[in-house]
C-alpha cells in the first residue's frame, strides 16, 4: 500500500477552482491527457499503482509544481441518499495531471454520516490548509498543516444565507477567500439559487457579507479569474449524479453584480421531470462533458503562457455505484473580448508543464503487464459467465503475484475466485478466493499470491469467476491489443468452453520471482496484536506493522495510530481491523546464522532472510553467503537498523502440517493449496484430491535436499480464538471481526453480539468441501 507523504510546504497562495501556478522550473514535461477513445468512449484513470482514481465531487489545488485532487471516496459502497457507510475523503497528488499517487485519506471513513464536496484552499497567514465540505444540510470545516492531512475538524461555520447544500471555495489574489454555495431558500417553483459569501481571515467562518445571484436551479460550482473578470461555472440545472448543462456567470467583483442571467420560459427540472421556467446562467456546454463541474484551472505552461482548463466529474448515470465515475480534464478557449467560448469535450489533449513528470510503479519482480492506458470497464462475471486472460512469462521462477483489475457492483453474494490455469492442458494450478467485502466498488488490482512455478515461454491463464446469484464482478479491458503476448476470452457455460475476443486484453499484471519461497497474503507467523482499530499501536524500536483483517497494509517505523489514514488505504473494506507488530529480530521460527557485515554459513541450498523486525529480503543461496546488502540485491529492507541473516526451518513453515514425504501422495479434501519443498523454498499447486509429492509435479524448488508436501492448518494468523465449528454460533459481546473458513481460505466479516458460523452469514463458502470453523480477533 502507498504510505502517506508528509511534506513541509512554504507559505504559498493556492487556489481551489482558480489556481496560482509557479513559474517555469529547471525541467519541462509534456503529457497527453486522455479522456475518451476515438469513438468517444470514456476511459478509466488509474493511479501509479494501477487502481482507479476514487476521489469524486471534490476539488483541485496546486502547490508548486504538484497538483492535489481531493474527493469523496465511494469504493466501500457509499451511495447517494443513504446516510451510512461514508468511505472518507481522499487525496491524490500528481506532477503532470496524468500520473496520480494515492496519498490516502484526509478525512477518515465514518468520520461523518452523509458528506460530499471536499474543497481545499491554503491560508498563508495561518499556514493551514482549510477544507470545507457539505455535511448534509450544514457545512463542515477542517484544517491541516500539509495538503495531505490528516485534517482536523473545527467548529461548524455560520452562513448568512441558510438552506445550503453544494459548495466550493475561491481564494482571491489579495488573500480574501469566499465560499460559493447554493441555497434552497428560494421562491416557489425554483430549486436552488447561487450565493457568494466572504470568509473570515482564518477561512473558518463567514463575515456576513454576501451576494445572491437570483438563479433558479443550480449547483456544482467552480470559480476562476482571467484578466480581472471572475467566471463562475455551475451545473444548470441541478442534476445529482447525472449530466446537466454548464452555466456561466461573470463579475468584476466577487461580491458585486454578476452578469449572464436570462429567463428561460422552457426550463426543465431533470430531477423531478417537470417543467421549470426560471432564471438561468449563460450555457457554455450542453453536458458538463459527462457530469458536473469539479474545478476550473488556470495553469502556467512550460513556455510561460497561461491556459485555462475545465474539470468535471463524469458520473455513472445515477447508478448506485458512483465509484465508477471518471474525471474529465480539457482546455477552455476565449475570444478577443475575453468571452468564454462553448467548452469542447475533447477526447485528449497535450500539455507542457514546468517540472518533472510522473511514472507508473514497477514492482521489482514485474514480468508481464497489459499497461494502464486506454481501458474501460464492464461488469458481467457472475454464475455461468467467466472471464480469462492468457499470458506468457518471460522467465522461469515463482509466480509470486498475479493481479486482475476488478470491482463489485449490485452487491454480489459469493466470493470472487481467481484461478491460474495451464493453458496447454487445462490443469488448475492455483486458486485464490476474495470474499465479497475484500473487492472494492472502485476498479482495483485484486492480487493473488499463487506461489506456483511457471516456465518461460509457456502460456498460462488468469481466470476470474464467481457463483454469485446477485450483482456481478467487473473487469477493465482495452480493445487496442495492449498485451501482444495473450488475449482475453469468455465463457457463458461456467468454464465449459471459452470464446476468444481477439485484440482485447484485461488489465492485469504478473510478477515472477527467482526465489521459490512461500508467498502469501496472510499475516506472518509470530506477529502479535498491538491495537484495535482507532487505538494506538505502541512498541519499542523500529518495526514492521500490519493493519487489516485477512488482507493487510504494512508500514515500517515507530508507534502508530491503528487506522486507514495512518496506513494510506483500506486493505479490507467494511471490516473492523486490527494492528499487529512484528517480533524483534528474525522471522518467527527462523534461526540467526550471521550478523550484518559477517557471513551466514550453511551447506547446499537455502532460502536466507536478511533484515530485522519484520522487514526482510529473501534470496535462495548456495554454500553460505555474505550477510550484507550486496548479497541481497542491494536492497536495504529497514534502513538505519542493525540487520542479520536467518535460516528457515528445515521442514514445514509455521502454520503448515505435513501431508506426504517426497515420493508419496498428498490427499486433501475439497480444494486446497499444497506446497512442496524444504529449507524455505517451496513450489505450490492446487489440489482437489490426491497429488503426487515429487519434482515432476511441482518442479524442484531446492535441489539436493529431501523435501515434503504440506498443507495449511489451524487458525488464520491474528485470529487465535476458535469460537465455533461450522453450523454453530460464534458468541461474543460488542463489535468484533470473525474469520470463517479452513486450510488457509477464509472470509472475514464484522458483527455485533455474535454470528452464525455458516456460509450464508459470511457471503459465501471460502473453502468448498472442507469442514470450517469460526475464529475471533484478540
Amino acid at each position: 500500500m502507498t504510505h502517506r507523504l508528509r511534506v513541509a510546504v512554504a507559505a504559498l497562495l493556492v487556489l481551489v477552482a482558480s489556481l496560482v501556478v509557479a513559474g517555469p522550473a529547471h525541467a519541462d514535461v509534456t503529457t497527453t491527457i486522455a479522456n475518451s477513445d476515438a469513438a468517444g468512449n470514456q476511459l478509466s484513470r488509474f493511479d501509479v499503482a494501477g487502481n482507479s482514481l476514487d476521489a469524486h465531487d471534490g476539488s483541485l489545488i496546486q502547490v508548486g509544481n504538484t497538483f492535489y485532487l481531493y474527493g469523496t471516496s465511494y469504493s466501500c459502497g457509499y451511495e447517494y441518499q443513504h446516510n451510512s457507510n461514508f468511505c472518507g475523503f481522499k487525496v491524490y497528488s500528481s506532477p503532470d495531471l496524468a500520473h496520480w499517487t494515492d496519498r490516502g485519506y484526509v478525512v477518515a471513513p465514518d468520520a461523518c454520516g452523509y458528506c460530499f464536496r471536499p474543497h481545499v484552499i491554503y491560508n498563508a497567514a495561518t499556514a493551514k490548509y482549510v477544507l470545507w465540505a457539505d455535511g448534509g444540510g450544514h457545512y463542515l470545516v477542517y484544517t491541516s498543516g500539509t495538503p495531505t492531512g490528516l485534517f482536523t475538524r473545527q467548529p461548524d461555520p455560520n452562513l448568512a444565507v441558510g438552506g445550503a447544500v453544494d459548495e466550493a471555495l475561491y481564494l482571491d489574489d489579495d488573500g480574501t477567500a469566499y465560499v460559493i454555495h447554493n441555497t434552497v431558500q428560494v421562491p416557489a417553483g425554483d430549486t436552488a439559487d447561487m450565493v457568494v459569501e466572504q470568509l473570515t481571515p482564518d477561512y473558518l467562518n463567514t463575515t456576513g457579507a454576501y451576494v445572491r445571484l437570483g438563479l433558479g436551479n443550480v449547483e456544482g460550482f467552480t470559480v476562476f479569474k482571467r484578466n480581472g473578470v471572475y467566471h463562475a461555472l455551475m451545473s444548470d440545472p441541478t442534476c445529482a449524479y447525472c449530466s446537466g448543462e454548464t452555466g456561466e456567470m461573470t463579475a468584476t467583483s466577487m461580491l458585486g453584480a454578476w452578469n449572464g442571467r436570462w429567463y428561460d420560459p422552457n426550463g426543465w427540472n431533470f430531477n423531478d421531470n417537470r417543467p421549470q421556467p426560471r432564471w438561468r446562467s449563460r450555457i457554455v456546454n450542453a453536458t458538463n462533458c459527462g457530469g458536473q463541474p469539479l474545478a476550473s484551472l488556470p495553469i502556467v505552461h512550460a513556455d510561460g503562457s497561461t491556459g485555462y482548463y475545465f474539470v468535471s466529474d463524469r458520473w455513472n448515470n445515477r447508478a448506485p455505484n458512483e465509484s465508477l465515475a471518471n474525471l474529465y480534464i480539457g482546455p477552455m478557449t476565449f475570444d478577443g473580448a475575453g468571452t468564454l467560448q462553448d467548452i469542447q469535450c475533447v477526447n485528449s489533449f497535450t500539455i507542457s508543464l514546468p517540472g518533472s513528470g510522473g511514472a507508473y510503479l514497477n514492482p521489482p519482480d514485474l514480468d508481464q503487464r497489459s499497461g494502464f492506458d486506454g481501458f474501460r470497464h464492464y461488469c458481467d462475471i457472475a454464475g455461468t459467465v467467466w472471464r480469462q486472460q492468457s499470458f506468457t512469462p518471460s522467465r522461469t521462477g515463482t509466480l509470486s503475484a498475479a493481479s486482475v483489475t476488478s470491482f463489485q457492483s449490485g452487491k454480489p453474494n459469493a466470493p470472487l475466485l481467481l484461478d491460474v490455469v495451464d493453458a496447454a492442458n487445462g490443469v488448475l494450478l492455483g486458486r485464490s478466493t476474495f470474499a465479497v467485502n475484500t473487492v472494492p466498488w472502485a476498479p482495483t488490482g485484486i492480487t493473488a499470491r499463487p506461489g506456483i512455478t511457471v516456465t518461460a515461454g509457456h502460456q498460462y491463464l488468469l481466470r476470474a469467476h464467481s457463483a454469485t446469484t446477485s450483482g456481478c464482478y467487473g473487469w477493465e479491458y482495452n480493445d487496442g491489443n495492449p498485451y501482444a503476448g495473450g488475449v482475453e476470452s469468455y465463457s457463458t457455460s461456467a468454464g465449459g468452453s471459452f470464446t476468444a475476443e481477439n485484440g482485447r486484453d484485461l488489465k492485469f499484471s504478473t510478477e515472477v520471482s527467482a526465489t521459490p519461497a512461500l508467498v502469501s497474503d496472510e499475516l506472518p507467523a509470530g506477529w502479535t496484536s498491538c491495537a484495535g482499530e482507532g487505538a494506538t499501536c505502541t512498541f519499542t524500536a523500529t518495526r514492521r506493522v500490519a493493519y487489516g483483517a485477512g488482507a493487510y497494509a504494512y508500514r515500517t517505523g515507530g508507534s502508530t495510530a491503528c487506522g486507514i489514514a495512518a496506513f494510506g488505504g483500506d486493505p479490507a473494506v467494511g471490516v473492523l481491523k486490527s494492528c499487529y507488530v512484528a517480533p524483534l529480530g528474525g522471522p518467527s521460527g527462523w534461526t540467526q546464522c550471521g550478523s550484518e557485515g559477517g557471513s551466514c554459513a550453511f551447506s547446499g541450498s537455502n532460502v536466507v532472510a536478511y533484515g530485522a523486525n519484520g522487514a526482510f529480503v529473501h534470496r535462495k543461496l548456495s554454500g553460505g553467503a555474505a550477510c550484507g546488502l550486496a548479497a541481497f540485491g542491494g536492497v536495504d529492507p529497514i534502513p538505519g537498523v542493525a540487520k542479520a541473516c536467518y535460516l528457515p526451518p528445515a521442514g514445514a513453515p509455521p502454520g503448515y502440517t505435513s501431508c506426504a514425504g517426497e515420493g508419496g501422495t498428498c490427499t486433501v479434501s475439497g480444494g486446497q493449496r499444497v506446497i512442496y519443498g524444504a529449507r524455505g523454498a517451496f513450489g505450490t499447486r492446487w489440489s482437489t484430491g490426491s497429488i503426487a509429492c515429487d519434482n515432476a509435479t511441482f518442479g524442484d524448488p531446492v535441489d539436493g535436499v529431501v523435501k515434503g508436501c504440506y498443507v495449511r492448518g489451524g487458525a488464520p494468523a491474528g485470529f487465535g480464538t476458535t469460537c465455533s465449528g461450522e453450523g454453530g454460533t460464534c458468541s461474543f459481546g460488542g463489535f468484533r471481526t470473525v474469520a470463517y473458513g479452513a486450510a488457509g481460505q477464509y472470509a472475514y466479516r464484522s458483527f455485533t453480539g455474535g454470528t452464525a458460523c455458516t456460509a450464508a452469514a459470511f457471503g459465501g463458502d471460502p473453502a468448498f468441501g472442507i469442514a470450517k470453523s469460526c475464529y475471533l480477533t484478540p
